[in-house]
């Protein structure tokens, strides 16, 4: 099945780009899972395809009319408060290729304010628009539509009842112009742990974690809405990455745990897959966090396939810029040439980050190649979701 979903989305893709080599697929996976252990790993994590490298999908012929700038800005994720969403206009304008709803007190009018903020949009492209809408004390909508159960208690449900709150609930955030959820939590639910202390996770069990993760995807895609599985690799038994670098167990521990909701994401092809500020030992090789480092962003796309659009956790947190002595335009551009396709912050002007980013394809750090292929894969999910005029 997942060899012929790759060969179905590389034709799809082919007629986006002129020429399209064969589906990276997830192949070499069940062989990986054979191995076992974290020596292993480490072992499948060198050998596995670089994640830039996109060979079912090849630069476009339609893009090469593109800036680097304008390339740059698709690979741009900003934020605009909730009280005051038409501040997203001025962003749109610049070609960013998201903007996410932040905070609470968002008002009646936000449909129509949206609405003004992708007409702003140039050239037919516009931006994603992302919100928190994970149920409980995370949801940034809650007002405007209706307050969600948080996702502990949701985890008591059957999975047929969690499919029809995310279906009913992504048919209002569509008719708001909400075309991107940041959610599903896949995290496994730690007793005294940050995540756990928000009840932001299903449960312990990885399996329930999954059937919920999994039933929430198809809700909202019945909705045309799509969701973003998060945070990869798992956060359960992290602290809290808005106030400083965050460890969490060993690849051997993750994969037997806390990947499984992911893996399980991956198999109903989840479109976007969020990727969190988090250590691991085996993972991440080092001190460098999952979001930006090559090694673990190689992982992760030897088991989504080529198509999965990979996002960062906001890189304006303190688990990467604080922690690692960087600002936010460098970590933008550490993430995008580690592997990630769009990169997000919460908080700042998107000016000095698209910046960096243009400087970056400008100077080959970042390959105008990959810079494409990333660009190709977002294009893809906006085609998708009515964001983009149809390819030529």
């Amino acid at each position: 099945m997942r060899r012929l979903r790759g060969i179905l989305l590389a034709l799809i893709l082919a007629a986006v780009a002129p020429a399209a080599g064969g589906a990276l697929g997830r192949a070499s996976e069940g062989a990986a899972e054979a191995a076992g252990g974290s020596a292993a790993a480490a072992t499948i994590v060198v050998s596995s395809p670089a994640p830039t490298s996109s060979p079912s999908l090849p630069a476009s012929s339609a893009l090469a009319g593109w800036s680097n700038r304008r390339l740059a800005a698709q690979l741009v994720f900003c934020s605009v408060p909730a009280a005051n969403p038409s501040a997203g206009r001025k962003f749109a304008k610049m070609g960013v290729g998201g903007i996410v709803i932040l905070g609470g007190g968002a008002p009646g009018s936000i449909g129509t304010d949206l609405a003004a903020v992708l007409k702003a949009a140039p050239h037919g492209v516009k931006p994603f628009i992302a919100s928190d809408e994970e149920g409980g004390q995370v949801q940034r909508l809650r007002d405007v539509i209706y307050p969600l159960p948080s996702a502990r208690v949701q985890g008591g449900w059957s999975a047929s009842k969690t499919k029809a709150a995310a279906k009913d609930y992504g048919a209002r955030l569509r008719k708001l112009h909400v075309s991107v959820v940041f959610g599903p939590v896949a995290d496994l639910d730690v007793p005294g742990r940050y995540m756990s202390s928000l009840d932001r996770c299903f449960s312990p069990e990885p399996k329930v974690v999954g059937t919920h993760v999994v039933a929430w995807v198809r809700g909202l895609r019945a909705s045309r809405v799509l969701a973003t599985v998060k945070h990869w690799p798992g956060h359960g038994w992290a602290t809290d990455t808005h106030s400083g670098a965050a460890r969490v167990p060993s690849l051997s521990v993750l994969r037997r745990e806390d990947m499984v909701p992911f893996a399980e994401a991956f198999d109903v092809n989840v479109p976007l897959v969020m990727v969190g500020h988090l250590r691991s030992k085996g993972l991440t090789g080092d001190e460098t966090p999952a979001s930006l480092s090559r090694q673990a962003l190689t992982y992760l796309r030897g088991r989504t396939g080529d198509t999965t659009v990979i996002i960062t956790d906001s890189l304006s947190m303190a688990a990467t810029t604080k922690a690692l002595g960087i600002k936010l335009p460098a970590a933008a551009v550490q993430a995008l040439k580690a592997g990630a396709d769009l990169a997000l912050f919460a908080t700042g002007d998107p000016r000095p980050v698209i910046d960096a980013v243009t400087a970056a394809i400008r100077s080959g750090r970042i390959s105008r190649a990959e810079a494409e292929a990333k660009v190709l894969r977002v294009l893809e999910l906006k085609r998708a979701a009515g964001l983009a005029p149809a390819a030529q």
